[in-house]
């Protein structure tokens, strides 16, 4: 289903009921909305629970800790290279 819908002067989309009754979005539904390529918006239901269990379920039985260490210090040697001047 694809329908034309306008931006209002708050910079808001509404989305209309067929669609959101189609995706089964609801009141205080999150969604994620990325641009893709220079025109194209993406806007996807976010399911918190089935994120949450998917973590669960992949993180069961490893070491969170050392997974958080490795990376916290892959993200802070690429915060060095992409900006030196901040460390010297």
């Amino acid at each position: 289903m694809a329908e034309i819908v306008k931006i209002d002067k708050s910079g808001r989309v509404v989305i209309p009921r067929g669609i959101r009754r189609e995706l089964g979005i609801k009141k205080d539904d999150q969604l994620l909305l990325s641009s893709h390529g220079k025109d194209q918006l993406l806007l996807q239901k976010l399911d918190v629970e089935s994120l949450v269990k998917g973590l669960e379920d992949e993180l069961a039985g490893k070491d969170i800790d050392t997974i958080v260490k490795t990376v916290r210090k892959e993200t802070n040697a690429k915060i060095k290279r992409l900006y030196p001047d901040i460390f010297t």
